[in-house]
């Protein structure tokens, strides 16, 4: 979930900055603008509840580059943050996704990168981050704790790791979504993205049974399957239109997904991302937090290993983290372009900040 109304209220804002309107000198102002216009309760975009995984995929920084230890998300924090968290009425989204087919062209029946963000993660709360949700032992308790609160769960997974016994029971306690990912059409290519342990003829197996039970139990968990870019050329560009292919006569949601932040995987440099922020600028920071399984609150799920954590959800409320005066610096950075050297928004993201927009500028990232 994120800050819908953010994106709604903000756009006579954003189409200022966009058009030049706003300058470096108008820091201040849109400072001022967009913290008037960021809902002061928190919007939780997703909740880790584990960050173990049997994969060693190629495009991920878990992989390589991450060091924080592995750990299940504690049952109380969980609950805890739960507790914290609204769902959005029927109404609610209803008027966003109104708002997004006007602005954006998107309709629930796009199916894209940015038709599934919009239209899917909108309303429900990510159960996943740097781990493998079916390797949670507790994650039938996650989605029923969910699901008694009113609140849409949703997370990804690798088929390969499908158990049919307890997927039948998470659409049965309510799963709003479960999010397949497939990187290769055939067992080779699965291994070589993924590692030894995956491959394409069980997932595609796997994936099938899942639907056929969805069928026979009536269940209304929407499934999802993706494919990650993993490169432009003619060969690749033939892999993601004969994955759609597959895909299209089964009940799915099926897209293809580019990288982002893709310098953990640089095979081919002429690799996009697509997301509608890479054409205006990063919200984050003003739509909702993350918390990750040791109880860290970061701006987004691109933080693996909790360096901007801005406080654990042990200490404080959501609220108090949100509205706190390091968050509040923090959001300033991305209008400024004062960020202190380091910081992994500025230096290690791909996504354009409000300060670039307002500098008219093009950003790189080295």
């Amino acid at each position: 979930m994120y800050g819908i109304e953010f994106f709604m209220n903000g756009v006579e804002l954003k189409e200022r900055i966009l058009a030049g309107s706003v300058g470096p000198g108008d820091a201040e102002q849109v400072i001022d603008e967009l913290e008037a216009l960021r809902d002061p309760k928190p919007n939780v975009f997703n909740i880790e509840t584990t960050n173990y995984c049997n994969m060693s995929c190629v495009m991920c920084p878990r992989t390589t580059l991450m060091t924080r230890k592995n750990e299940w998300i504690d049952d109380k924090v969980f609950e805890n943050v739960l507790d914290q968290v609204r769902p959005y009425s029927e109404e609610e989204l209803e008027n966003f996704w109104d708002f997004v087919e006007q602005r954006y062209g998107v309709t629930r029946e796009t199916q894209s990168e940015n038709g599934f963000y919009f239209h899917i993660v909108a309303r429900h709360v990510t159960l996943h981050g740097y781990g493998e949700p079916l390797l949670d032992k507790y994650i039938l308790d996650r989605v029923r704790a969910c699901s008694e609160r009113n609140i849409p769960s949703y997370f990804s997974c690798v088929p390969a790791n499908i158990n049919l016994e307890r997927i039948e029971k998470l659409m049965e306690l309510g799963l709003g979504v479960l999010k397949f990912s497939v990187d290769a059409l055939d067992d080779e290519g699965q291994k070589k993205i993924r590692g030894k342990r995956n491959d394409f003829t069980t997932s595609f197996e796997n994936i099938q049974k899942v639907i056929d039970l969805k069928k026979k139990r009536g269940f209304k968990t929407t499934i999802v399957v993706t494919m990650i870019a993993m490169g432009v050329s003619n060969d690749d560009l033939e892999t993601q239109s004969r994955f759609m292919g597959i895909f299209d006569p089964l009940d799915v949601f099926n897209y293809v997904k580019s990288q982002d932040n893709r310098w953990y995987f640089e095979d081919d440099e002429e690799i996009e991302n697509k997301s509608h922020y890479v054409s205006e600028y990063c919200e984050y920071p003003w739509t909702s937090l993350t918390v990750m399984a040791n109880g860290e609150v970061v701006p987004c799920t691109q933080d693996y290993d909790t360096e901007m954590s801005f406080g654990n959800v042990r200490d404080h409320t959501l609220e108090e983290i949100w509205n706190s005066e390091s968050y509040k610096e923090f959001r300033r950075w991305h209008v400024t372009g004062d960020f202190p050297a380091g910081n992994k928004c500025n230096e290690r993201c791909d996504l354009p900040k409000v300060y670039h927009r307002l500098q008219k500028k093009t950003i790189s990232v080295a």
